[in-house]
């Protein structure tokens, strides 16, 4: 094959050249229909509870200030941190309660 200039030279080729302009619109035919049907996912009712449940805890403040104002009352009350063996029998009791 022989170019001159920007178009290469020969029957054969013109032909070719033609054969590739003719498949460029059925491509972009075809491209749009799968376009047009589109892709398709579907979240299972776990995968969509799931993300409601991160959703809530991200709107969810940090702190709770009324269980903080709690403590610090019982606290000053002197009903919280009196007696050690107490609270691990009932941190113990909440773990076995699970």
């Amino acid at each position: 094959m022989k170019i001159q200039g920007d178009r290469p030279s020969g029957a054969q080729d013109a032909g070719q050249t033609q054969q590739v302009q003719k498949a460029a619109p059925q491509r972009a035919q075809d491209a749009r229909g799968k376009a047009e049907g589109g892709d398709r996912v579907e979240v299972s009712a776990d995968a969509r509870l799931l993300g409601k449940a991160v959703d809530a805890a991200n709107k969810a403040p940090e702190i709770r200030q009324d269980v903080v104002d709690r403590a610090k009352a019982k606290l000053a009350a002197g009903q919280v941190g009196n007696d050690a063996g107490r609270l691990a029998d009932r941190l113990i009791d909440s773990l076995l309660s699970k």
